[in-house]
């Protein structure tokens, strides 16, 4: 696998050229629920799980996590790392999820990075491929609950994206922040059925996402760019 090899002057230095691509791309981009990121209890491990629509999905989580404050890192397919190997400097490290042995090995270095420093933060797309927002039913892989399952202790919060043309040539990015929830396993953890949760949980974020563009209810948005 290819692991993670994060670089903090190579952050900062993308962290203004990312900005600078969201303003030429985009004509704005939007945040509902930035106060929830407040709650995160930062001595914990925090899992992030996301819809995964678009390829610039992985741009707006760095924009996420530079607003929250946030060490994190994300999981990506190896295919496209392999294509996008700076992203390594900024905290992606590969997965196969095809493979169940390699995506194990993916799954254990996760565990190994969140135990080394608990306040690390992790995005993970559990759909595993680029899908349509309203692709129903959203099925997820169980990578995210076999973390959680050997972490014993971590926070989790969903996170949707949508892209959306309004009132210009140019589209807006929409971003809705869910609940942040603590987890700690029992001995009836059941990962198949939290793993179906997390799926319903983003489903329904989603849902409230496009009536919320849809009906341009903005008021609960922070416009970040």
């Amino acid at each position: 696998m290819l692991t993670a090899n994060k670089n903090m002057w190579f952050e900062n230095i993308f962290a203004v050229y990312n900005k600078n691509l969201f303003k030429r791309r985009f004509q704005a981009f939007r945040v509902s629920g930035l106060a929830e990121m407040e709650k995160i209890n930062r001595g914990l491990p925090l899992l992030i799980y996301a819809n995964h629509s678009s390829w610039w999905d992985g741009l707006a989580a760095f924009e996420i996590s530079r607003l929250a404050a946030l060490d994190a890192f994300i999981m990506m397919e190896e295919k496209h790392l392999k294509k996008l190997f700076l992203f390594r400097r900024l905290g992606a490290f590969s997965i196969v999820r095809e493979n169940p042995r390699r995506a194990m090995e993916s799954i254990r270095y996760a565990v190994e990075i969140l135990t080394k420093n608990p306040a690390r933060s992790l995005w993970i797309f559990p759909q595993g491929e680029i899908l349509p927002n309203d692709a129903r039913p959203i099925v997820f892989y169980n990578g995210l609950s076999r973390i959680i399952e050997k972490l014993r202790r971590v926070q989790t919060v969903p996170i949707a994206f949508r892209y959306e043309f309004l009132n210009d040539f140019k589209p807006e990015v929409f971003v809705k922040i869910g609940k942040v929830e603590l987890i700690v396993p029992d001995e009836k953890f059941d990962s198949r059925k939290m793993t179906v949760n997390f799926a319903e949980n983003l489903t329904v974020l989603l849902d409230e996402l496009k009536t919320d563009i849809a009906g341009k209810n903005f008021s609960n948005y922070t416009q970040i760019i």
